[in-house]
């Protein structure tokens, strides 16, 4: 049995907040970013992220869990576009019925895993729970932990600690992360308030 891994899409597959930032809402009529239809569907990948999740995949049982605005009905649809686009939509791919969009993460903990989360947000850092054997992984607050450069090589060792050495997820990482020189950064607070202007209007 694999390890399982979930991925969150917003700055760790894809590239969000870096889009987001330059986009002129008066142009669009739209009060925040994430309300604009069809947003979601035009979004890059972040650099490195389709061949990971693919390099990972042969290491893990792999899943999508994301969010999507509630007042953006198009973003829950573009979501599923947006990986039919660059990971397929067929029985063999990666993501096939295998994609869970809540806006509370934490309840998806309880089967155990690891979730790839850029921000504590939406229950992402509730998987930092040791009864589940669950772990909230943090996407490049390590600047090292990025796709580029040390991630898959601690994912992957995770998972060999994990079929090794008969352990849940959480203590393979954590295991992973001992046997490095310079331990990572795994994440950082569960409360950062590191939200852009329009996120914090309701």
């Amino acid at each position: 049995m694999q390890p399982k891994l979930f991925f969150d899409m917003d700055n760790v597959l894809v590239d969000t907040l870096t889009v987001f930032d330059r986009l002129n809402l008066i142009s669009y009529q739209a009060k925040k970013p994430d309300q604009i239809p069809g947003i979601y569907r035009r979004l890059p990948p972040i650099i490195g992220a389709v061949g990971a999740v693919k390099k990972l995949s042969e290491h893990y049982d792999t899943y999508i869990l994301s969010t999507a605005p509630w007042e953006n009905s198009s973003a829950w649809q573009d979501k599923l576009l947006w990986i039919f686009d660059y990971f397929g939509k067929g029985f063999d791919d990666i993501f096939y019925k295998k994609v869970i969009l809540t806006h509370d993460k934490s309840f998806v903990r309880c089967s155990g895993g690891i979730l790839i989360d850029d921000r504590p947000y939406h229950g992402a850092s509730a998987w930092d729970d040791s009864n589940f054997g669950s772990f909230w992984l943090q996407y490049a607050f390590d600047p090292r932990l990025t796709w580029e450069k040390e991630l898959i090589g601690l994912m992957i060792q995770a998972s060999q600690i994990f079929l090794e050495a008969q352990v849940n997820e959480r203590e393979a990482l954590l295991l992973a992360n001992d046997g490095f020189d310079g331990k990572y950064r795994l994440h950082g607070s569960f409360k950062d308030n590191n939200l852009r202007d329009w996120e914090k209007n309701k």
